[in-house]
This record gives C-alpha cells, structure tokens and sequence, in this order.
C-alpha cells in the first residue's frame, strides 16, 4: 500500500548549535592538558625566529647524515648546523628516495629548528614519534635498536637523539611558543561534537584520493580557530605525520605562525606529481606543483575566509611575523630568490624571459607558443 504525499513545504526552522544545558561548552572535555586557554601577550612572532631560511655560506655548513632502512626504502637524514661556539641544527633534509611528503614534513620541522624555543622543537618531535606508518626497527647512531611507528616517526627520533647529543634540551631557556599554544594537546570533543570544515583531495597523477577536515573550535572573542587537521582516505602515510606537525602549529595563538607555515608549502614541488586543481573560492583552475601544495592553499583559504587573515597575507590580529637575524648573519645574508612576472594561465609570479621568450617556470606557458 502506497499513499502520496501532496503537502507542500511552506517554511522552514533554523535548529540551534547552542550545546544543552549540562553539556560541556562548545563540546569540548576539560582535560588539563587538552583545556583550550588563551596567555594574552605570551606570544611575540617578531622576535621568535633567529633565521629565516638557510643562511648563505660559500664553504658550506656542516652537517650530519643519518640513514634510514624502513619497509618503504632506504633513504638519509641530514641535518645542517651553524658553526657557532655553540653549534645547533638549523635545517633538515630527505633527499634521495624518501617516502612522499617526508620533505614536507621536513621543512616544516626547519622552521622550528630556527626558532628561540627548542622546547617547542622537542614537542613537537615528541608528538611525531606517535604519527602511525608501516613500524621497523630503528638502528640509533649510538647503536641502539629502536621499534618506531612510520617514517616520519624515524626521522622524529634521531632529531631527538641528535638534538639531546648536543645538550640542545637541557636548560631554562624562554618558550614563547610554548607559552603562546591555545592547548598541548589537541582538545577532545564530548558526546555533543564540535563544528569542523572538510574538503576533498584528489590527484590522479599520482592517486591520491582522500578526505582533509579542520577542526574548529570557537574562542572567547567570537573567533573561530582550526586546531587540528587529519585526513582519511588513499594517501601517503607520511603526511600523517605533516598532519601532527601542522596541528600544533594551528594551536599557536597568533595566527601568522601557522600562515607562515603554511606560506612554505604552497611552492613545494613533487617529481611527477603536479597537477590541474581548483582555486578555492573560485571556478578556475590552476597548476599546483604537489598535492601538498594544494592541501596548503585550501587551508590558507579557510583562514582567510575566517578572517584571520589580511590582504598582505599576514596575521588579522595581533603583531606580524618579522624575522629577526643571529648575531652571526651579517658575514651569512640570505640569498634572494627573483620574483617573476604573474602568468595569466596558471595565477602564480614565475613568468621570466628566456632567450628572448616568456616562459613561465611553473605551468611551462610560453608567449613563443
């Protein structure tokens, strides 16, 4: 028996997302640890790096090269050093065959390398030891075997090792961005969830296929934050671990952290792995270098569609980030790197004149045909 039904729909009702009584607000647990707060003014980025990319040397930097033998590959770790009175790791590098978005990853940890808070640093790397992969056994460089979760994980620890070597961890030193974190730990959600911005990934170049969401959680001056990101789905299982690092980042108070993290991103290229992908907020189309590029833009994009942003591209609240040189960088300067033209196919500044021709450096468009 069937029946048909003729009533129209005349209106409609707008359902609160305002918690029950009782519930714990804005749906998170209060766990000390994961307990969302905020340091007013604990948090300088005008002063919390030394560096900003790798400093110019024309003898070179030296440098520690660790290998690495996991399931997936052979491959080196190396980690560069100043040559001060009290040296200390400033950049780290995967070349060779090392597993997809590892060198993300990396990059991002340079960053924190760089910064005046190694306590943040080894945070950090402590957090990775848990990003899950295929697990090995890890030789350490004093001869100790240690079982690890993944690559990035590896990578995490002899960081660690190397950086406890050189009594990198051990003293008092100031922690502005420790200080300056919403949270340690990513806050939990109770039974009645939390609000959360996903979105879909997929590069056929290389067969990525998989699902990204934000967490979001509401702060006390109405502004809406991510605090973490995670994926599920068909990707490289390296960039879970890009995926912890990132969230911290995320929990950073001022946004211009994790936007300048972010900015590092946007560029970074993968051997055979570009591909056409859409402008957020938009129905064109655009070349991006790697599928970690990508992820990178649409998450610049949410902040900026939460207005935490401003059109220089830099924090909407609170100081910039302005990078403040070591006492040593006068005799090492930063080498620049040309900013070309805007193309017109692709949206991005690469447009250069070789041989008497346009050509643009990142989609190949030329003026020459």
């Amino acid at each position: 028996m069937s029946k048909t039904i003729s009533k129209r729909i005349t209106g409609y009702a707008v359902v609160s997302n305002e918690p029950p009584q009782g519930s714990s607000k804005g749906g998170f647990t209060n766990e000390p640890d994961r307990r969302l707060q905020i340091s007013a003014g604990a948090f300088d980025p005008k002063s919390v790096l030394y560096l900003e990319r790798r400093p110019h040397a024309d003898a070179g930097h030296p440098a520690r090269v660790f290998m690495v033998a996991s399931p997936t590959g052979k491959f080196p770790v190396v980690v560069t050093e100043t040559e001060d009175d009290a040296p200390w790791m400033f950049e780290v590098w995967v070349p060779g065959e090392a597993p997809r978005d590892l060198r993300a990853l990396a990059k991002n940890l340079s960053m924190d390398m760089r910064a005046r808070d190694r306590a943040w640093l080894k945070l950090k790397l402590e957090a990775l030891l848990d990003a899950e992969g295929t697990p090995f056994a890890l030789t350490l460089p004093d001869g100790t075997i240690e079982r690890v979760a993944s690559d990035a994980a590896a990578m995490a620890r002899l960081l660690l090792w190397h950086g406890t070597a050189m009594g990198a961890f051990d003293g008092s030193a100031a922690t502005p961005l420790i200080d300056a974190m919403l949270s340690r730990k990513e806050p939990k959600t109770t039974a009645e969830g939390a609000a959360s911005w996903s979105f879909d990934v997929k590069n056929a170049v290389v067969r990525d296929d998989f699902y990204m969401t934000l967490k979001e959680v509401s702060l006390p001056d109405g502004t809406i934050r991510p605090i973490s990101v995670w994926t599920a789905g068909k990707y490289p299982r390296s960039l879970d671990g890009l995926c912890k690092a990132l969230s911290l980042d995320m929990r950073v108070y001022s946004p211009a952290w994790i936007l300048r993290k972010l900015d590092q991103l946007v560029d970074i290229e993968e051997p055979n792995g570009g591909f056409l992908g859409p402008v957020p907020g938009s129905e064109k189309q655009q070349w991006y270098p790697s599928t970690v590029a990508y992820i990178a833009t649409l998450i610049r994009h949410r902040l900026e569609t939460l207005g935490l942003t401003s059109a220089e591209g830099k924090g909407a609240s609170g100081p910039t980030l302005r990078l403040v040189p070591s006492p040593n960088a006068a005799s090492s300067p930063v080498a620049e790197q040309p900013r070309g033209e805007l193309c017109g196919e692709c949206g991005v500044h690469a447009v250069v004149k070789e041989s008497g021709c346009k050509v643009c450096r990142n989609c190949s468009w030329s003026a020459c045909g």
